[in-house]
């Protein structure tokens, strides 16, 4: 009991730490354009839903998923 609890709690921290960087996207410099990387957070965050227990956590990064989603 006491595990799966911890578990849903590391699912949150992980979920909010994404969608921080979906949300401001750190930026890289190539060719002399500047380019946000949230794209990339994007992927982490759809290859990181399924494997989530917590469906609180899931629920809400697919919120932002489809939110930032081109």
């Amino acid at each position: 009991m006491i595990k799966n609890a911890y578990e849903k709690i590391l699912d949150m921290e992980s979920v909010l730490f994404l969608i921080g960087h979906i949300e401001s996207p750190c930026t890289v410099e190539a060719n002399g354009k500047t380019y946000n990387i949230r794209d990339f957070y994007l992927r982490e965050a759809e290859i990181l839903k399924p494997k989530l227990i917590s469906s609180n956590a899931q629920d809400l990064l697919q919120w932002y998923i489809e939110k930032y989603k081109k």
